[in-house]
């Protein structure tokens, strides 16, 4: 039995205190420590005795529960990366491809998570490296997609792309998106990606954003296989951005490294639907 839960929400989300109020509730009546982030959003809430700093957040929580769409649970995850511990989204947002549980069903199927009746996938994770004058200076995991994109700028990048060492195209476009199975149904389907079974582990997808040349198509990449990337235009503020939250500033000449990540993350979940049902009903076909 669960005896500690951590509760993550976004930070600016009003609308999310109803439903923490009456979860909290529902928690501490079975006598479950309840843990919350130092949110400003619930400084005035009677739940803020329960605010506790992000490494006890973190690290003493069995079971994080999420509320809101995917981008929270995106948020939440690249937190709780590489702990082992699963989370359980509660969907207050449009599509909720990783909130599976509606919040008028969660306190049925919560119930058995608490009591580790629900099984749990685990998805793949990679990292993107920003390498500058052949040095690593920083490296995320992403649960979803890291893209190279020329930010604001109306002309187009030039990358030089390998693959294990091995020279694989120069491309010019607007850049370049790295998905995993479980993003190929975000920014990467807008580009024209497939769409991956989310649990796969062995793959990763590389998407041209608008392409200079017909020739350049999606790839499906092995998990296990390095995949660099080289800036080779001059210009400035050029963008790598992870999971479409975390914005760094890259330049001419810098190279991003994709790797796949010994870190790993744990959802649980709706034992009721399957990945094509929700397929159907959150892209709306027949």
């Amino acid at each position: 039995m669960i005896r500690t839960v951590s509760i993550n929400f976004r930070p600016d989300d009003e609308r999310s205190i109803p439903l923490l109020r009456q979860l909290i509730s529902f928690l501490e009546k079975k006598k479950i420590r309840v843990l919350l982030p130092e949110y400003d959003i619930i400084k005035k809430e009677p739940c803020y005795r329960l605010a506790v700093p992000t490494d006890q957040f973190v690290n003493q929580a069995e079971l994080i529960i999420v509320i809101g769409g995917d981008g929270t649970v995106l948020r939440t995850a690249r937190l709780f990366c590489g702990t082992g511990k699963p989370m359980f989204g509660i969907n207050r947002g449009r599509l909720g491809f990783l909130t599976e549980f509606n919040p008028d069903e969660y306190q049925t199927y919560l119930d058995r998570a608490l009591e580790g009746k629900l099984s749990m996938v685990e998805r793949l994770v990679l990292e993107a490296a920003l390498y500058r004058n052949g040095r690593e200076i920083l490296s995320h995991c992403f649960l979803n997609d890291a893209v190279i994109h020329k930010g604001s700028f109306a002309r187009p990048i030039r990358l030089e792309m390998e693959i294990d060492g091995n020279f694989l195209s120069s491309y010019t476009g607007d850049g370049l998106i790295i998905s995993t199975p479980t993003g190929s149904t975000a920014y990467s389907l807008s580009a024209g990606g497939p769409i991956i079974t989310p649990t796969e582990s062995t793959i990763f997808l590389l998407i041209p954003i608008c392409p200079h040349s017909l020739a350049m198509r999606p790839m499906i990449i092995p998990a296990v296989s390095e995949f660099r990337a080289r800036v080779m235009s001059e210009y400035k503020n050029l963008l790598l951005t992870i999971d479409g939250q975390e914005v760094i500033e890259i330049n001419g000449k810098d190279e991003v490294l994709i790797r796949q990540s010994n870190k790993n993350i744990k959802l649980i979940p709706h034992p009721e639907k399957n990945y094509y049902a929700i397929l159907r009903e959150k892209l709306g076909w027949g």
